[in-house]
């Protein structure tokens, strides 16, 4: 298997999808609580949380694209793992004002998609098999 097969599609994907999340957190958190029909208690921590996508995966996930990296893998990597369980255990939590609209469910499945699908990136033997 190379970087073409799985974890280039993979970024691709965290690429696109953490830039629609990050500019949409980042530019309208009243619009997204009022699509998720939560509760707009600090809209503040969503606007960073977008910056946060924009900066770490967005840029992380293009640089990794233009020069694929075993460094730039892992920090790809346990970042989606991260988020996939920050994600799973809030909604396992019921910290989600709501936990029962779709796109919630749907978020934490991509991110647990996402992680799976660029693990292989953060593997050494991913990048000597390329040479």
């Amino acid at each position: 298997m190379n970087l073409d097969t799985l974890a280039r599609p993979t970024m691709q994907v965290n690429l696109w999808a953490s830039l629609g999340y990050g500019v949409f957190l980042l530019a309208a958190p009243d619009l997204f609580c009022d699509l998720l029909k939560a509760e707009a208690v600090n809209t503040a921590w969503l606007r960073t949380i977008g910056a946060a996508l924009l900066g770490t995966n967005v840029v992380g996930s293009w640089l990794w694209l233009k020069s694929p990296s075993l460094d730039m893998g892992r920090v790809q990597t346990i970042t989606a793992g991260l988020e996939a369980f920050a994600m799973a255990l809030s909604l396992l939590l019921g910290e989600f004002t709501a936990e029962n609209i779709w796109m919630v469910q749907a978020s934490v499945a991509l991110a647990f998609v996402v992680t799976i699908g660029l693990s292989s990136s953060s593997l050494s033997t991913y990048y000597e098999s390329e040479d």
